[in-house]
């Protein structure tokens, strides 16, 4: 059976060999014989956290260079985020989401020739959005708001919450500008999916 503790301590001593490892160096390591490491470093390769380089009759096993354009402006995201203050970067994601809300409306506007969505198109673009940036979001219509439930996520760990802020706001802005008014709330429960409540009528306070 596969043991996702034996593939994380194969991840890292592989990791921490920036020259490669032999697969005897990783079996020693682990406590595994050589047919057994075998298996485990095949499944590992399959999903790309590691690779070889063929040297003769051994196999130098090492740490693929994961580097792409979204990978790129995801560590960027990231290290912005850590370095700009809460409060700040709170008011920055909320313009940067007010001005995606504005860009996408006016696709989905066209999409549909209207000038105004309805809250069946609303629910669907959301829906949409979701396919589109290849996640899976299931919007589901309330008497005072839209659910959203992001039942997969298109956004990398490291910023799912910063990304789940700018959403909210994209999700708010379009439903502001067809219907008058709306604001959006992330709730991110422990041991179930995050959801975006976006409330269509204002709180008498």
């Amino acid at each position: 059976m596969f043991n996702l503790e034996i593939e994380k301590k194969i991840v890292n001593f592989v990791k921490n060999s920036p020259i490669g490892v032999t697969s005897r160096d990783i079996a020693s390591y682990v406590g595994l014989n050589r047919m057994t490491i075998t298996k485990y470093l095949a499944i590992i390769k399959e999903r790309t956290l590691i690779d070889f380089k063929q040297f003769g009759m051994a196999k130098l096993w090492y740490i693929p260079v994961n580097l792409n354009k979204e990978s790129f402006l995801s560590k960027i995201t990231t290290n912005i985020a850590a370095n700009i203050p809460k409060e700040q970067f709170k008011t920055i994601s909320n313009k940067v989401g007010i001005s995606l809300g504005e860009e996408i409306n006016q696709m989905y506007l066209k999409f549909n020739d209207v000038k105004k969505l309805s809250l069946d198109q609303i629910t669907d673009a959301y829906d949409d959005i979701g396919k589109k940036l290849n996640g899976n979001f299931k919007a589901k219509l309330a008497h005072d708001r839209i659910s959203i439930e992001i039942i997969e996520s298109p956004f990398e760990e490291d910023n799912i919450q910063i990304m789940n802020t700018i959403l909210s706001a994209v999700f708010a802005k379009i439903a502001s500008l067809n219907l008058g008014y709306a604001r959006a709330v992330v709730s991110e429960p422990k041991d179930q999916n995050v959801v975006i409540d976006v409330y269509l009528k204002k709180v008498e306070k």
